[in-house]
């Protein structure tokens, strides 16, 4: 039986991937530096503070990792207090499942701060009870312990609780950690979606075909 889901923002509940988007050598070019053009994809499965680490060993920076990672917050913090939207058919799904009492909680591998500025300004930061980040758990979307600690954190059991996914890798953790997982397509995740559609126990092209399955 469903008690609970484990929203991703990014890509998922959030049309915010093109923010993300060579954000490391935007903060690069700010500081003067010339990075990689495959950058993004270097650190494409890598929470902020993973990737202002691997920035600063990389590229021998003379800042430390919180700042590295808060300069790169920074640049994108505009655009989560100001303009990112909210997929489409999103909001309907959340209040389905707000009106049916499972238990709400948001997982991103960025910040929380972030994502509770894109929340209230979209009006739905009071539907979860939590907002959990790779960073706040202790473990990045690669490891089957991040849904597991969200889940314990929820008092649930892994079969009671729905993860909502883009990213393929993302999904294989969660399937192997048990969750029963809904993927949802975005552009960002076009190449890999016949690969998600095999994994995933159910795959939308929007959430508005999610609602009536919620």
């Amino acid at each position: 039986m469903i008690k609970g889901y484990i929203f991703d923002l990014d890509g998922t509940l959030l049309d915010s991937l093109n923010v993300w988007d060579n954000v490391g050598n935007r903060y690069l070019q700010s500081i003067g530096i010339q990075g990689p053009d495959d950058l993004d994809s270097l650190m494409e499965h890598m929470s902020l503070q993973e990737a202002a680490l691997y920035m600063k060993n990389t590229f021998v920076l003379t800042q430390s990792v919180n700042e590295v990672a808060l300069g790169i917050t920074y640049i994108i913090e505009e655009a989560y207090e100001k303009s990112i939207p909210l997929k489409i058919g999103a909001r309907k799904v959340i209040e389905k499942c707000f009106d049916k009492n499972y238990q709400i909680v948001a997982f991103t591998a960025g910040s929380v701060e972030l994502a509770t500025k894109a929340l209230m300004r979209l009006n739905l930061f009071h539907y979860f009870q939590n907002i959990y980040s790779c960073q706040t758990c202790g473990y990045n979307k690669t490891e089957i312990e991040s849904y597991l600690t969200l889940v314990k954190s929820m008092n649930l059991k892994v079969k009671e609780c729905v993860v909502v996914e883009d990213a393929l890798y993302a999904i294989e953790t969660a399937v192997n950690a048990g969750c029963y997982v809904k993927a949802i397509y975005d552009q960002a995740n076009q190449k890999d979606w016949d690969k998600i559609c095999g994994i995933a126990h159910e795959h939308y092209e929007s959430f508005i075909e999610m609602e009536d399955r919620i």
